[in-house]
């Protein structure tokens, strides 16, 4: 099965991204907007995974990733790596509980518990917001 933007020619540019993640583009843009404005300037990049992985953009501090921002049809995958700290810090937090369990039950890896969420609208841009703040304190 080949990725959406599954090929390594060049990464999704603007018109893509709007075709393909339709109405979700405007949360997209929110959450860069939200990225471009936060301190000492997290680093975004377009990233090639492989044919079954596609064009992802990678969000960094510089020193480790902080998110993913992977294209599907119609919405888009935010997804995080949590370690032990973060994980406790988001249980003061306003997290559906569905995402929390999958957290907390999810496999550890050596780089955290991965953390994903499906954003199909609008109301899915705060959770997001809330794991990239915790994630970068960490």
């Amino acid at each position: 099965m080949i990725a959406i933007f599954g090929r390594g020619t060049q990464a999704p540019d603007d018109a893509a991204l709007a075709r393909t993640l339709g109405k979700t583009k405007r949360v997209w843009d929110a959450i860069l907007d939200h990225i471009d404005r936060l301190p000492n300037g997290p680093v975004r990049e377009w990233k090639f995974y492989g044919r079954k992985y596609g064009w992802q953009m990678k969000v960094t501090d510089r020193k480790r990733a902080l998110m993913y921002l992977v294209p599907h049809d119609g919405s888009f995958l935010a997804a995080f790596a949590l370690n032990d700290k973060a994980v406790a810090a988001l249980r003061s937090q306003n997290i559906p509980e569905s995402l929390m369990r999958d957290i907390t039950t999810g496999k550890s890896y050596p780089e955290g518990r991965p953390a994903r969420v499906e954003v199909t609208t609008s109301s899915d841009l705060m959770v997001v917001k809330k794991l990239l703040e915790i994630k970068r304190l960490q």
